[in-house]
Protein backbone atom coordinates (compact mmCIF):
# COMPACT_ATOMS: atom_id res chain seq x y z
CA UNK A 1 0.00 0.00 0.00
CA UNK A 2 2.91 2.54 1.13
CA UNK A 3 4.37 1.17 -2.54
CA UNK A 4 1.49 1.92 -4.99
CA UNK A 5 1.30 5.32 -2.63
CA UNK A 6 4.87 6.68 -3.10
CA UNK A 7 4.62 5.71 -6.85
CA UNK A 8 1.35 7.45 -7.42
CA UNK A 9 3.26 10.16 -6.04
CA UNK A 10 6.11 9.95 -8.30
CA UNK A 11 3.76 9.69 -11.36
CA UNK A 12 1.93 12.78 -10.11
CA UNK A 13 5.30 14.69 -9.51
CA UNK A 14 6.01 13.51 -13.37
CA UNK A 15 3.20 14.95 -14.43
CA UNK A 16 3.36 17.94 -12.67
CA UNK A 17 7.02 18.56 -14.24
CA UNK A 18 6.29 17.46 -17.82
CA UNK A 19 3.73 19.97 -17.75
CA UNK A 20 5.69 23.15 -16.09
CA UNK A 21 8.57 21.96 -18.99
CA UNK A 22 5.71 22.41 -21.55
CA UNK A 23 4.50 25.90 -20.61
CA UNK A 24 8.86 27.03 -20.13
CA UNK A 25 9.34 26.11 -23.56
CA UNK A 26 5.73 27.99 -24.90
CA UNK A 27 6.78 30.78 -22.63
CA UNK A 28 10.69 31.09 -24.22
CA UNK A 29 9.18 30.26 -27.99
CA UNK A 30 6.84 33.53 -27.38
CA UNK A 31 9.44 35.90 -26.21
CA UNK A 32 12.37 34.67 -28.55
CA UNK A 33 9.25 35.39 -31.28
CA UNK A 34 9.21 38.95 -29.60
CA UNK A 35 12.75 39.74 -29.76
CA UNK A 36 12.80 38.73 -33.56
CA UNK A 37 9.75 41.13 -34.27
CA UNK A 38 11.41 44.39 -32.37
CA UNK A 39 14.56 43.53 -33.91
CA UNK A 40 12.87 43.41 -37.28
CA UNK A 41 11.26 46.61 -36.98
CA UNK A 42 14.10 48.40 -35.43
CA UNK A 43 16.91 47.18 -38.40
CA UNK A 44 13.30 48.47 -40.65
CA UNK A 45 14.03 51.94 -39.58
CA UNK A 46 17.39 51.84 -42.12
CA UNK A 47 14.77 51.80 -44.68
CA UNK A 48 13.65 55.83 -43.97
CA UNK A 49 15.41 59.15 -44.34
CA UNK A 50 15.64 61.68 -41.83
CA UNK A 51 12.43 63.33 -43.47
CA UNK A 52 10.32 60.63 -43.19
CA UNK A 53 11.21 59.54 -39.73
CA UNK A 54 11.01 63.29 -38.12
CA UNK A 55 7.59 63.12 -40.00
CA UNK A 56 6.00 60.90 -39.01
CA UNK A 57 5.62 58.06 -41.20
CA UNK A 58 6.89 55.86 -39.54
CA UNK A 59 3.87 53.30 -38.71
CA UNK A 60 3.13 53.96 -34.90
CA UNK A 61 1.49 50.50 -34.48
CA UNK A 62 1.40 47.14 -35.78
CA UNK A 63 0.76 44.11 -34.88
CA UNK A 64 1.92 41.06 -35.75
CA UNK A 65 0.45 37.17 -35.70
CA UNK A 66 2.74 34.20 -34.74
CA UNK A 67 1.36 30.50 -35.18
CA UNK A 68 3.02 27.91 -33.61
CA UNK A 69 2.80 24.30 -35.52
CA UNK A 70 -0.48 22.79 -34.67
CA UNK A 71 -1.90 20.67 -37.66
CA UNK A 72 -5.54 20.68 -36.56
CA UNK A 73 -5.69 24.76 -36.46
CA UNK A 74 -7.62 24.94 -33.17
CA UNK A 75 -4.04 26.62 -31.35
CA UNK A 76 -4.74 30.31 -33.38
CA UNK A 77 -1.02 31.33 -32.03
CA UNK A 78 0.40 34.61 -30.37
CA UNK A 79 -0.65 38.30 -31.16
CA UNK A 80 2.31 40.72 -31.10
CA UNK A 81 0.39 44.24 -30.59
CA UNK A 82 3.42 46.56 -30.93
CA UNK A 83 3.94 50.72 -31.10
CA UNK A 84 7.01 52.56 -32.45
CA UNK A 85 7.74 55.76 -30.46
CA UNK A 86 10.46 58.50 -31.77
CA UNK A 87 10.83 61.15 -29.97
CA UNK A 88 13.37 63.49 -29.55
CA UNK A 89 17.25 62.13 -27.60
CA UNK A 90 17.61 63.85 -24.38
CA UNK A 91 21.35 62.77 -23.82
CA UNK A 92 22.89 62.93 -20.53
CA UNK A 93 25.88 64.26 -20.45
CA UNK A 94 24.58 66.77 -22.99
CA UNK A 95 26.34 65.64 -26.51
CA UNK A 96 27.87 67.81 -29.16
CA UNK A 97 24.53 67.12 -31.27
CA UNK A 98 21.69 68.98 -30.66
CA UNK A 99 18.41 67.44 -29.65
CA UNK A 100 16.51 67.85 -33.16
CA UNK A 101 19.33 66.08 -34.73
CA UNK A 102 18.87 63.18 -32.66
CA UNK A 103 16.32 60.94 -32.23
CA UNK A 104 15.25 58.28 -29.46
CA UNK A 105 13.36 54.99 -31.07
CA UNK A 106 11.63 53.03 -28.88
CA UNK A 107 9.40 49.55 -30.16
CA UNK A 108 7.63 48.09 -27.45
CA UNK A 109 5.67 44.91 -28.00
CA UNK A 110 2.89 43.39 -25.75
CA UNK A 111 1.51 39.86 -26.05
CA UNK A 112 -0.42 37.29 -24.13
CA UNK A 113 0.91 34.10 -23.18
CA UNK A 114 -0.68 31.52 -21.16
CA UNK A 115 -3.27 34.49 -19.47
CA UNK A 116 -0.48 36.47 -18.52
CA UNK A 117 0.27 40.01 -20.42
CA UNK A 118 4.14 40.14 -21.24
CA UNK A 119 5.95 43.44 -22.14
CA UNK A 120 9.24 43.56 -23.97
CA UNK A 121 11.02 46.83 -25.06
CA UNK A 122 14.04 48.28 -27.25
CA UNK A 123 15.41 51.67 -27.71
CA UNK A 124 18.04 52.96 -30.15
CA UNK A 125 19.14 56.18 -31.32
CA UNK A 126 19.25 57.44 -34.60
CA UNK A 127 20.57 60.66 -35.49
CA UNK A 128 20.33 62.90 -38.74
CA UNK A 129 24.05 62.26 -40.35
CA UNK A 130 24.34 58.76 -39.15
CA UNK A 131 21.63 57.21 -41.19
CA UNK A 132 22.33 55.07 -43.94
CA UNK A 133 20.60 56.07 -47.13
CA UNK A 134 21.88 54.25 -49.71
CA UNK A 135 18.49 52.77 -49.96
CA UNK A 136 16.56 55.82 -50.61
CA UNK A 137 17.96 59.78 -51.19
CA UNK A 138 16.48 62.69 -49.22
Amino acid sequence: MVGVAVLGLAVISMFALLSSGFAMVHFNRDNLRATQIMLNRVEGLRLYNWGQLTSGEVPATFTETYYAADATNVNKGTIYSGRVIIVPAQLTPASTYSSNMMRRVTVQLDWTSGNLPHRRQVSTFVSEYGLQNYLIAN
